[in-house]
């Protein structure tokens, strides 16, 4: 096969997991945030504060608020450094600020499209890129957001409510458009129209048996509902191009390339793995408390990357050919790397070396890492996993790495 893969799982989770700690770690202030659909493809989001502030502080996405966001409240401005985009009123105080947004079709390397468009006109919004943090003189606080969706009339807009275990009430994508999610158990769907057939009979196959079988090997079903959407946004580009990520109540694909319309068994098993790459995710945070940090991301990305290999395999997706050929792919990626996990492509490659380094099976390994982490309260880290494989590894009579602690 000439024709390229492309893949990237931009971490949607690890956004909400650190916006989540900042609310934790920082005082927070209620914002109500109103994103009101103008046009096709035209914005405007409203802040109200809860207090005055004197600036707001946004972790830059690329071009995307130079090029698509206009500060509409008179006298208002941004000003862009190299690490944030940041709103003020000359450094007086306010309560109040308004932007327009055009619809961006750029691509922040690694980073998650601001926008997803549907074949039906219909578009999704990643509402993640309007939260930051505010400054009142030098006093920094979390958004506690309140967000409210308005769509154009006639038009649908569906997306997760905010969960509960959040604190800062983060979301992640909303669509705004004339489809309907379609339900299956707890589960919404909500697939573009022009998805080839290939693609949606492979996805929706992949979904159903990890879910199945996630449920079983890990002993956890589903805390949350979940809305799960896939676009497909063109196929200008060579290649297939997948993107995918996870966050507790939805899973969002986007997909892009001429290759979307090709068939082939490679192909198929690029979707099944990212299927489960991302569900992955859902599983790892499938816990009432504790779960994913700023620390470490190998240990969520290469966690997630062995998950998924057992999943596809253990159901019939994938064979163990495939998975050894792709097990020493990595491995080749990972030993260019030195065996660091201080890039992004290190974190996905070695860090699924270092889970196959531990010589224990990822199952009972994941399955302990959630219950330990929820008894505790304690995020996912390096030292939990070594508590855990010695523990896996000692005789039956061995105590539990603090299991119970903390309640």
């Amino acid at each position: 096969m000439r024709q390229r893969i492309i893949g990237l799982c931009a971490v949607l989770l690890m956004c909400c997991v650190s916006s989540f700690l900042k609310a934790e770690t920082l005082p927070g202030l209620a914002v109500r945030i109103d994103v009101h659909h103008v046009t096709r493809d035209t914005w405007r989001v409203d802040y109200r504060f809860a207090e005055p502030v004197t600036a707001i502080k946004f972790d830059s996405v690329g071009e995307l608020r130079q090029k698509a966001w206009k500060v509409v409240t008179p006298g208002m401005r941004m000003n862009f450094d190299s690490d944030h985009d940041i709103i003020d009123f000359d450094g007086k105080p306010f309560r109040s600020a308004s932007i327009e947004i055009r619809t961006f079709d750029g691509l922040a390397p690694k980073s998650y499209a601001p926008f997803n468009r549907f074949s039906d006109g219909g578009t999704a919004f990643f509402l993640a890129f309007l939260q930051g943090e505010v400054y009142q003189g030098t006093r920094q606080l979390s958004m506690l957001a309140d967000t409210r969706l308005h769509g154009l009339a006639q038009e649908n807009v569906i997306a997760p409510p905010p969960n509960k275990r959040l604190a800062g009430g983060e979301r992640g994508y909303a669509y705004f458009g004339p489809a309907r999610a379609v339900r299956s158990g707890s589960t919404q769907f909500l697939i573009d129209p022009a998805t080839p057939a290939w693609m949606r009979e492979t996805f929706l196959d992949a979904g159903a048996r990890l879910s199945a079988y996630y449920e079983k090997a890990y002993q956890r079903p589903l805390k949350d509902e979940l809305l799960i959407m896939l676009s497909v946004s063109g196929s200008d580009a060579s290649g297939l191009s997948m993107k995918g990520g996870a966050v507790m109540g939805q899973l969002s694909y986007r997909f892009d390339g001429k290759a979307t319309l090709v068939d082939h068994p490679k192909y198929r098993e690029a979707v099944a793995q990212l299927v489960g790459h991302e569900l992955a995710h859902i599983w790892q945070m499938n816990i009432a408390r504790g779960g994913m940090g700023e620390d470490d991301p190998w240990i969520h990305e290469g966690g997630a990357e062995a998950m998924s290999l057992d999943g596809v395999l253990q159901t019939g997706l994938w064979n163990e050919a495939a998975v050894a050929a792709y097990t020493k792919q990595k491995s080749a990626i990972c030993d260019k790397l030195g065996n660091s996990v201080d890039s992004y492509d290190g974190i996905y490659a070695c860090g699924l070396v270092r889970f196959n380094k531990l010589g224990v099976a990822i199952v009972p390994l994941w399955r302990t890492m959630m219950e330990v982490t929820e008894n505790k309260g304690d995020v996912y880290s390096a030292s939990l996993i070594d508590a855990i494989v010695l523990k896996l590894r000692s005789p039956p009579s061995a105590a539990l790495p603090s299991a119970g602690a903390g309640q």
